[in-house]
């Protein structure tokens, strides 16, 4: 296995409530996570590609990022290889 970084696209979709978490949506994995804050969203983006790395359990990354509608943010998140040797 290379050591080379993984990059996938995120969507970010801000709360509606103050109370609610932001939603971290893979569109590659068609699955989903929760941050409590903006800045936590691509901290809890990379925990999920580094778990799913460890389980060698990625597909094919997309090279464009998703549609974002208001509210939303869009970005590309990367994790290195390295960090589950």
């Amino acid at each position: 296995m290379s050591d080379a970084a993984i990059k996938f696209p995120v969507k970010i979709t801000k709360p509606r409530e103050s109370d609610d978490p932001f939603v971290v949506y893979f569109p590659d994995f068609d699955d989903y996570t929760y941050a409590e804050s903006f800045a936590d969203s691509f901290t809890q983006a990379k925990e999920f590609l580094k778990d799913h790395l460890l389980d060698d359990d990625l597909p094919e990354p997309s090279e464009v990022l998703p549609f974002a509608s208001e509210g939303q943010f869009t970005s590309f998140v990367s994790v290195s290889r390295a960090l589950v040797n």
